[in-house]
């Protein structure tokens, strides 16, 4: 089985998701990268795919649409309704070429806006889309609410995005008995509210024997001033690391905190939520819908607003040693009850239904190889 997937991204979801599904016998190629233009990218799409299309592939993994926005839509905003045209256009040739399209929805909407309008994107989207796979329920009510309700749709867990058993062992949380160490980490963005946690951090009493880390790279120059005018208020007891955090690198600053905390204003679903479990980190995170499946048990949910993030950052702060140390227990077993090979071996069985190809007999019985 071919599958071509659009566009390729760092975000480890992929790697994980494509390694296993590689061990079951697919072919995954990537499009839309054939040069180091985006916009020509896009342009050669409709080529690209019929080249496939007659090499055997029949089938198109869709993740996000970034790929589809031209360059300087902020600036000439007549960009946006061109890239959403092109857009219109390529989910008709997938339909002419034959192609079935697979969306996954790691975000109901772009975090960012890409076409004129995001909302009949999506619905278009939704609309051309054979299979819609969701990470949970809460995400296929959104689109619903929207308009946008799928043919056929199946929710599938988004997957641990490190193992326990292949990292370092991890320190249990709050056991060295020094100030409760806080930690935001991932791609710095507007919609994250990463400003709202570090003004609730402030906000507590000086004497809160706390530490934030705030670690991960930031585009938004606006958006770095205006953090770093928050920490100083903070002084010491904030520190900033706007930058790349290497992969390598990450085990040990997860390792370092007691409480990873994801102030998020919206979210459909959480690689960074997933990746604190994995390393047995509590979490402090608002009450949405697209949160609502973690465990309760290894979270701690306020209701939005600086004031709540302040209350539960300082319960966190005093909170006994064996509180963390429970919370970091069934987050790692969280983590642990999902697997990739069985989130590879259930959207491999979604995507052969919609091709109408029965699944292998053998697909639980293959052995994994070695990358």
């Amino acid at each position: 089985m071919k599958v071509l997937v659009l566009p390729r991204d760092p975000n480890p979801y992929q790697g994980l998701l494509y390694g296993e599904m590689q061990r079951l016998g697919v072919q995954i190629t990537y499009v839309g990268d054939l040069t180091p233009s985006q916009t020509i990218n896009v342009l050669l799409l409709p080529l690209e795919m019929a080249a496939h299309r007659m090499a055997g592939a029949r089938l198109v993994h869709l993740h996000w649409v970034f790929a589809f926005a031209l360059p300087g839509a902020r600036r000439f905003p007549v960009m946006r309704r061109v890239a959403h045209a092109w857009f219109l256009v390529w989910l008709k040739i997938c339909q002419v070429l034959g192609m079935h399209l697979v969306w996954t929805v790691h975000n109901v909407l772009p975090h960012a806006p890409v076409f004129a309008d995001d909302v009949a994107a999506r619905r278009a989207l939704v609309a051309a889309s054979d299979l819609v796979l969701a990470h949970s329920q809460s995400a296929l009510a959104e689109l619903a609410a929207l308009g946008a309700v799928a043919r056929r749709s199946a929710v599938i867990d988004h997957g641990p995005i490190a193992s326990i058993q292949s990292t370092p062992p991890l320190s249990t949380p709050g056991a060295d008995g020094d100030a409760r160490r806080f930690l935001f980490f991932g791609r710095v963005q507007e919609y994250k509210g990463v400003d709202d946690l570090i003004a609730a951090f402030v906000a507590m009493p000086d004497d809160t024997a706390a530490h934030l880390t705030v670690a991960g790279q930031c585009d938004d120059p606006r958006l770095r001033s205006r953090l770093r005018a928050l920490a100083r208020g903070g002084g010491s007891r904030v520190v900033l690391r706007l930058a790349y955090v290497p992969d390598g690198e990450v085990a040990q600053l997860l390792a370092a905190a007691d409480v990873v905390v994801l102030p998020f204003r919206q979210v459909t679903t959480s690689g960074s939520a997933m990746l604190a479990l994995s390393h047995g980190r509590p979490l402090i995170i608002p009450d949405l819908p697209g949160l609502a499946d973690l465990p309760d048990q290894a979270v701690l949910r306020y209701e939005g607003g600086i004031p709540a993030l302040m209350a539960a950052l300082a319960s966190l702060a005093s909170a006994d040693d064996k509180i963390l140390a429970a919370m970091s227990a069934a987050a790692a077993g969280y983590a642990a009850r999902m697997t990739w090979q069985d989130i590879a071996e259930r959207t491999l069985a979604e995507m052969l239904s919609v091709l109408g190809d029965a699944p292998d007999a053998n697909l639980h019985a293959q052995p994994a190889r070695a990358p």
